[in-house]
């Protein structure tokens, strides 16, 4: 009897062993180790199938279905030819289960002589038919488990021949469908892993490796690929980590490497001045030596100098000639510009002789003439005008007039100085001459104006509060100052209306006075915007300030004094708005 699960590696093996087994041996299950709850298949002559039927394979098998390969499109067309030819020569399913389950276990078994022989190509064909044979009994996934097993041994061993052969998507694909019918097989999670890693998805080939560690953390494959991942990742990290530092570190770097190449050729520049400065010494001392030999052999013999007294008087004697010649050459380049110089003086002077020779004066531009070249001509009234513009004659003037530009004359005389008394109210003209109508916007600037009759009207605000008390006390509010008034004001004509424009803001100080005439209190009221929109009593802002000096004295009531002040604020909203009649009377 031979047990239907897994027969071709019991639990595979890593990539780099598979490659070292040359054919690979196919591991057999002991025959012994059969589960009890399923079911085996006895494959020798004198078995009984109908002792091994199974509960749940009730349905017909209908055509034979290679769905399951689809996956693998990657084959050679020599392998897909053979298949179908293979597939013509194959009858169709058994309509038995038990007899369809047989011939599973036999393509299997044809498979793992094919695998052990080396002939990859056959034992996946053998696989294939196996597992097609199975895939109506286990519709839905819910054949029993016997099918089950079976199926899952045929894909594993499926998926290892098509990684065995560099398929390895198809090899994914066909663990995938495994676990299809078992997502807990272990054996299946090892092959999707090393195939999905060998297609360059370590990620998922880590997560499958990590599902099946978790369901046997004591396989030995699954451990060993997990430690290979993990190793790779780690050689990968280092490389991109040695690849950054290169990039960024001074002898990698492009950032560096004209710093580099500069301090390369300076260090050359270096070592070639070093050596010619080497060689010049060693021929200034051959000559020195040479010196003192002639000195030694001469007659009377003269006494040998020594090097330092004979290089000095050398580098001297050098400096006076290199001297020597500059000043030659510098003279000699003073002759050369000197006899240029006189030559072009008398190529001048006998071209302006030839010309004196000539009669050529009537090729000379009279000054009319050059003016009219230049663009510009004199009228008769002495004026010079650009050379198109056209004079009228005598005649032309008296038909149509004098077309001459004139000066506009004031239409009435205009106010010397716009400073003029802000309580004048005789009427100021806004419009000009040639705007008489006031169709053209125009617009007359009046800040000065306004800033001194507005300080003016604020001067004059008063009020006077009697109070109601024994005494019948009198309270006398007066504006003490007004501070500089800032904002400016203007009168637009446009469409033949006037419109008064102003925006101004200021502050006042006032006392409060007794009866005496004796300041009792004093403060400060502001007026932050003052402007055209606001024309009605009401709408004129008025803030009023802490007491600067609080209400005090005899029979002094401060409710009173806030009375007085109150009158006062209503009196300076009306020296606002006669401010405004006083602008738009005098504009």
């Amino acid at each position: 009897m031979t047990d239907v699960r897994d027969t071709v590696e019991d639990y595979a093996i890593p990539p780099s062993e598979e490659e070292d087994a040359a054919p690979m041996a196919v591991d057999e299950e002991a025959k012994d180790d059969v589960d009890a709850k399923n079911p085996t298949v006895d494959t020798t002559d004198d078995a009984n199938p109908a002792d091994s039927t199974t509960a749940a394979a009730t349905a017909a098998a209908p055509a034979v279905d290679e769905s399951i390969l689809e996956s693998g499109s990657t084959e050679s067309t020599s392998e897909v030819s053979t298949d179908v030819d293979d597939n013509k020569k194959t009858a169709a399913p058994p309509v038995d289960p038990t007899e369809a389950l047989l011939q599973a276990m036999n393509h299997k078994e044809d498979g793992n002589n094919h695998f052990k022989s080396g002939d990859l190509i056959s034992a996946a064909r053998s696989y294939r038919h196996g597992t097609t044979l199975l895939k109506n009994l286990n519709r839905e996934n819910t054949g029993d488990n016997q099918v089950k097993q079976l199926i899952i041994s045929l894909q594993t061993n499926l998926s290892m021949v098509c990684f065995k052969q560099n398929k390895h998507k198809m090899s994914r694909d066909v663990a995938s469908k495994a676990l299809e019918v078992d997502n807990q097989n272990v054996k299946a999670l090892y092959r999707r892993a090393v195939a999905s890693r060998a297609i360059g998805d370590v990620d998922a080939a880590r997560a499958d490796l990590k599902q099946a560690y978790k369901l046997d953390p004591a396989n030995t494959a699954v451990k060993k690929e997990l430690l290979a991942i993990k190793k790779s990742l780690e050689d990968l990290k280092k490389k991109e980590k040695a690849r950054l530092q290169k990039a960024f570190s001074k002898s990698g770097s492009l950032l560096y490497s004209d710093k580099e190449a500069e301090e390369t050729r300076k260090q050359e520049e270096k070592k070639e001045q070093e050596r010619r400065d080497a060689e010049a010494l060693k021929k200034r001392k051959q000559e020195w030596e040479d010196e003192c030999v002639r000195r030694m052999s001469s007659e009377p013999p003269e006494e040998a100098i020594s090097y330092e007294d004979w290089d000095k008087a050398k580098k001297k004697k050098d400096e006076d000639e290199k001297k020597a010649r500059k000043k030659a050459k510098k003279e000699e380049e003073d002759r050369k510009k000197e006899e240029s110089r006189k030559a072009r003086e008398a190529q001048k002077a006998a071209s302006s002789s030839q010309n004196k020779d000539d009669d050529s004066s009537d090729d000379e531009l009279t000054e009319k003439e050059l003016a009219m070249l230049r663009g510009y001509k004199k009228t008769s009234d002495g004026r010079t005008t650009s050379y198109f513009n056209r004079e009228q004659t005598e005649k032309e003037k008296e038909l149509i007039g004098c077309i001459k530009p004139k000066k506009l004359e004031e239409v009435s005389s205009a106010p010397s100085s716009t400073t003029a008394s802000p309580t004048s109210l005789n009427n100021t003209s806004v419009g000009s001459a040639w705007n008489a109508s006031g169709t053209t916007w125009e617009e007359k600037d009046t800040s000065e104006w306004c800033r001194a009759c507005l300080t003016e009207c604020l001067k004059e605000a008063t009020a006077v509060f009697t109070a109601n008390n024994a005494e019948q006390s009198t309270y006398v509010a007066v504006v003490k100052e007004v501070e500089s008034v800032s904002g400016d004001a203007s009168v637009a004509l446009a469409g033949g209306k006037k419109r008064y424009i102003y925006d101004f803001h200021t502050s006042v100080n006032y006392d409060i006075l007794d009866d005496g005439d004796d300041r009792i209190a004093s403060g400060k009221l502001s007026l932050p915007d003052i402007n055209s929109g606001s024309t009605a009593e009401e709408e004129l802002e008025v803030d009023i300030s802490g007491w600067k000096k609080a209400p005090s004295g005899e029979n002094v009531n401060t409710e009173d004094a806030v009375a007085c002040r109150n009158l006062l604020v209503q009196d300076v909203r009306r020296s606002v708005l006669r401010f405004v009649e006083k602008f738009n009377a005098n504009f």
